[in-house]
């Protein structure tokens, strides 16, 4: 029996890896690195992030300035084409994925009410 999980497991593996829906995931990463502008985003972002953090466990916050920058940036970083393409396929992808865990457990429930 375990066999054969192991087999459908690949299988679905394969299936996942050959979605459209990650073909779209990594097609928008490959924009999102081409792009000199949502990388500059991308790093800003993440620095600010990691201030905040910073700060956050120095039980400090940021200052005025580095709040509207840190807000600026975030909106900037919300509407760039190439960021919010990425976000969503990767929402989209995560949606499939999901759907996935959730039909497994539905069968899994339905295998059980049969035993019984």
């Amino acid at each position: 029996m375990s066999k054969l999980v192991y087999e459908k497991a690949a299988e679905l593996g394969k299936s996942i890896m050959e979605s459209d829906e990650l073909k779209e995931v990594k097609r928008a990463e490959n924009a999102m690195i081409g792009d000199p502008n949502a990388q500059a985003l991308l790093k800003r972002f993440h620095e600010l992030q990691q201030l905040q953090k910073e700060k956050q466990k120095k039980g400090q916050t940021l200052t005025k300035e580095e709040t509207r920058e840190y807000e600026g940036v975030q909106l900037k970083f919300m509407e760039n084409k190439t960021i919010k393409n990425f976000s969503e396929a990767q929402n989209n992808f995560q949606e499939m994925m999901n759907q996935i865990m959730k039909i497994i457990k539905e069968s899994g429930r339905e295998t059980e009410k049969d035993k019984e």
